[in-house]
């Protein structure tokens, strides 16, 4: 009789493995040269799209299935356990461990080949065709003014509903479309050239609980975006979402990238969108004085629109969003972001070196 061969190495063993190669990778992508060329303009730029172009097959978002699958199996896989702490059946948790191990150790090497090397490349200033500025009270109160003037100029070319919200003019692909355009226009590597097909998140009321308006799931591939958001903010969330596929890593320079396409743009519905937010990001940024000086400068459509975004999103606040938002935070910092989720509103100085390219 032949005795059969033994595998080379044990399940034990093959977790081990995995386990170094998951660190070898994150080691290298703290190296600020790799992470430009050998992951974000190569191995993880190539895998993101291939698995865009597989995810987008599908009209859904993938990554809400998996979210719900995630769920139930943690709970599932709590309630096998407490079921199975008796000394008698102990041992059947052993196989059930190794193999929840080797999922965390798969995920984790995923995750050091499909996004963290994003947060280690370059910056995108110089692809936006940003300038070097210094951020100054005068420079820092223009750009405010500017946003606030061109947003006037646009608060009475869009229909609008019974609470003075705008109405979209164009549909949720439609407007993928046009960010898509606009990302093609830059005409530059920093940015994947594969198109990005954002998925509508079906579980949108339950994501605003969470204070989520969009997330980007390297595993899948997906710009998923919350639609239980006002109207004016879908283009600049969609663009931020998209930017992540696009292979920029930090949240700053994701908004960033989703103002500058919108204000930029030539469809009026970017521009709203865009100048929206960036007014906000620059009145927030003065001193009081100013800051109530150029607000009352704004219209009242624009005033109301405000005021019931305020209100839409306190209706979500809550300990979930807290705890949501505790978890980005660590995240981010883990991922060597030293403002965790303040990051997302470190975008005054761009936006004032927009508001010089834009004005020569």
């Amino acid at each position: 009789m032949l005795n059969e061969k033994k595998g080379r190495f044990t399940p034990a063993q093959k977790i081990i493995i995995a386990a170094f190669a998951a660190c070898f990778a994150w080691l290298l992508a703290q190296i600020p040269v790799l992470a430009e060329y050998l992951f974000a303009r190569g191995v993880t730029r190539w895998l993101a799209g291939l698995l865009s172009l597989v995810s987008g097959i599908f009209p859904f978002s993938l990554y809400e299935i998996v979210a719900v699958l995630l769920i139930l199996g943690a709970v599932a896989l709590v309630v096998y356990i407490c079921t199975h702490l008796s000394r008698a059946r102990r041992k059947s948790l052993l196989p059930v461990l190794r193999r929840l191990a080797a999922a965390l150790v798969a995920v984790l090497l995923a995750f050091c080949l499909l996004y963290a090397p994003l947060y280690n490349r370059e910056g995108i200033s110089s692809a936006l065709g940003l300038p070097e500025v210094q951020v100054t009270a005068e420079n820092a109160y223009a750009a405010a003014e500017y946003y606030v003037e061109r947003l006037n100029a646009l608060a009475d070319d869009f229909e609008r509903d019974g609470e003075g919200n705008i109405l979209p003019p164009h549909s949720f692909a439609e407007t993928a479309e046009l960010l898509n355009a606009r990302y093609d226009s830059l005409q530059t590597d920093c940015f994947s050239p594969y198109a990005v097909r954002p998925k509508a998140v079906a579980l949108s009321v339950p994501m605003s609980y969470l204070g989520i308006t969009g997330i980007y799931f390297p595993f899948t591939g997906e710009a998923n975006v919350n639609v239980n958001i006002p109207a004016y903010e879908l283009p600049v969330t969609m663009a931020h979402e998209m930017a992540h596929a696009k292979g920029v890593g930090r949240e700053n320079e994701a908004n960033v990238a989703a103002y500058v396409l919108c204000i930029t743009a030539e469809d009026e519905y970017l521009q709203y969108s865009g100048l929206m937010n960036a007014a906000a990001v620059m009145l927030n940024s003065l001193p009081e004085e100013e800051y109530a000086e150029l607000r009352a400068r704004l219209s009242p459509e624009i005033l109301r629109e405000y005021s019931n975004t305020s209100a839409h999103y306190a209706q979500y606040d809550g300990w979930l969003d807290s705890l949501s938002a505790f978890f980005n935070d660590l995240f981010l910092k883990s991922n060597g972001v030293p403002g965790g989720t303040r990051s997302y509103g470190q975008t005054a100085q761009s936006l004032v070196a927009l508001y010089e390219k834009l004005n020569g």
